[in-house]
């Protein structure tokens, strides 16, 4: 006991220690801790034989579902509906076209047959959760893009699951067309009204909760979490979209929503990331690797450069999405836990060359994160979509007690589009308890007057009431863009901006 509490206090810092180098060098964190397993494990230093793959498949999935609900809770609905529907899409039609199209290179590869080689293409056919939200917190993207890929990688594992499921099914014995129709009207049919009912009733109970202490409503969010799971999955339903539904439902119901909560959600998805990513590297033998490579990077490249992008141009042709846009979705497509989770799937159903397989899924895995992950910021900056006052607000500091009107210091970053831009602090019609600051600009802190005029880019400090966030927010970095090529929607009173203060007037 004592040793295996070292190892995981070690463990722990080597995580911190390893986040903080792949922000330094701008590399994804998750290939850095897989690289960690795969060090520790029996191939390289041999610390750790770890084979099991049932048991690494119940624990990607527990953290999975923490990652998911942290996603949801950390959502605002008044970003996603406008994306709503170009999002769902992308989740479920364009799976099933990145899957079939891999499916299809992968078939024609020695030694695989069109169900191995579609069930390839199911497994690796989701965005990840884990890794696309961790790439938009350091990437200030348009609000409508980011909230597509949010939604897009928060929503489309129940058609990646159901996909692996049913090949994984027809590698072993028939299926029943009707059957595969039924098993996914269950996957997501269920895991929707799960996390609906959930998210709708831990709204309520944090609602009515009237705690002196932070420590009730971590306990009520997480059991939130796990119920939404556990009932979506019991009955057969999808537990990821059943605990991503409620995460979002009790971010859009709960006005007594706590900054508290939400770091807590982040510190224990963040754990489980790192849990779940060095498991994960444990359970794959290097060794196998190169014997893989040939293969993977042919379905690596199926999949970056001509089914992801596919599918994506395919998917969001109904909708006001200009050319950058889709370039830029198609690369965001970015693989991670979720599917070398469900390459242990095959594993544990015993499946002839499942070892092989998950290999494959591991190599294309890495490649993706490797070269996306690397190359989504210079992209969005070479595109022209990495503009200041992209980003959303950041909260900073919750300043009202738990169980009082939640009030909070909330970091904005003021866009070109804003209604804001160019006007002064008193012509900015702000909500009558939000309160400006603080103003930094170029490095420098401006104290906040009436006279103050807002320039894209400046960076405003705000006092605000939960409830008044949102409003805030379209005020200042223009969450609402009009049409292309405007400037987005018209602050009150003639639509125009005013003209330019003299010097003189100007903190």
């Amino acid at each position: 006991m004592t040793l295996l509490l070292l190892g995981l206090g070690i463990a722990l810092l080597l995580g911190v220690a390893l986040t903080w180098l792949a922000d330094r060098v701008a590399f994804p964190a998750l290939v850095l801790f897989l690289g960690l397993g795969m060090l520790a494990g029996s191939d390289v230093l041999g610390w750790v034989y770890f084979d099991n793959a049932r048991l690494a498949h119940q624990v990607g999935t527990v953290a999975l579902a923490l990652i998911l609900f942290e996603g949801g809770l950390a959502s605002r609905w008044s970003e996603l509906r406008p994306v709503l529907a170009p999002g769902l899409v992308l989740a479920t039609a364009g799976v099933a076209i990145s899957a079939a199209l891999v499916g299809a290179a992968a078939a024609w590869l020695p030694g695989l047959d069109w169900t191995h080689g579609l069930l390839i293409g199911a497994i690796v056919g989701s965005t990840d959760a884990a890794a696309v939200f961790a790439i938009l917190r350091r990437t200030p993207l348009p609000r409508k893009l980011a909230a597509t890929l949010e939604l897009e990688s928060g929503t489309n594992d129940p058609v990646a699951i159901f996909l692996t499921d049913l090949f994984v099914r027809m590698a072993i014995e028939p299926v029943a067309p009707l059957e595969g129709l039924a098993l996914l009207v269950r996957q997501l049919g269920f895991g929707a009204v799960a996390g609906w009912v959930a998210g709708r009733a831990g709204a309520v109970a944090m609602n009515r909760l009237a705690a002196e202490s932070s420590y009730p409503y971590m306990l009520l969010s997480t059991g939130v979490a796990l119920t939404a799971y556990g009932a979506a999955a019991v009955v057969g339903g999808s537990g990821f979209l059943a605990v991503y539904l409620a995460g979002l439902m009790m971010s859009r119901y709960a006005p007594v929503y706590r900054l508290t909560v939400v770091r807590f959600h982040e510190g224990l998805s963040w754990v489980a990331q790192v849990g779940m990513f060095v498991l994960l590297g444990l359970l794959v033998f290097p060794s196998q690797l190169p014997e893989v490579a040939g293969g993977a990077l042919v379905i690596t490249g199926a999949l970056m450069l001509v089914a992801r992008p596919l599918a994506t141009w395919i998917c969001t042709l109904p909708w006001d999405f200009d050319w950058r846009e889709r370039l830029f979705l198609g690369w965001a497509g970015l693989r991670g836990a979720v599917p070398i989770v469900l390459a242990t799937v095959p594993l544990a159903a015993g499946l002839e060359d499942s070892w092989y397989l998950f290999h494959v899924v591991f190599f294309v895995v890495l490649a993706s994160v490797a070269v996306q992950g690397t190359t989504l910021a210079p992209l969005a900056r070479w595109l022209g979509l990495a503009a200041p006052g992209a980003g959303p607000a950041e909260p900073r500091l919750e300043l009202a007690p738990v169980g009082r009107p939640a009030v909070g210091l909330i970091h904005v970053q003021v866009s070109e589009h804003a209604p804001a831009a160019g006007r002064s602090l008193s012509q900015v019609n702000l909500p009558g308890g939000a309160t400006v600051t603080m103003l930094v600009r170029d490095g420098r802190v401006i104290p906040p007057r009436g006279r103050t005029v807002l320039h894209p880019g400046d960076r405003l400090y705000v006092l605000v009431q939960e409830r008044d966030v949102d409003p805030v927010i379209a005020l200042l970095a223009g969450t609402e863009p009009g049409p292309r090529g405007g400037t987005g929607r018209p602050p009150a009173g003639d639509g125009a901006p005013p003209p330019p203060a003299p010097a003189s007037e100007v903190t």
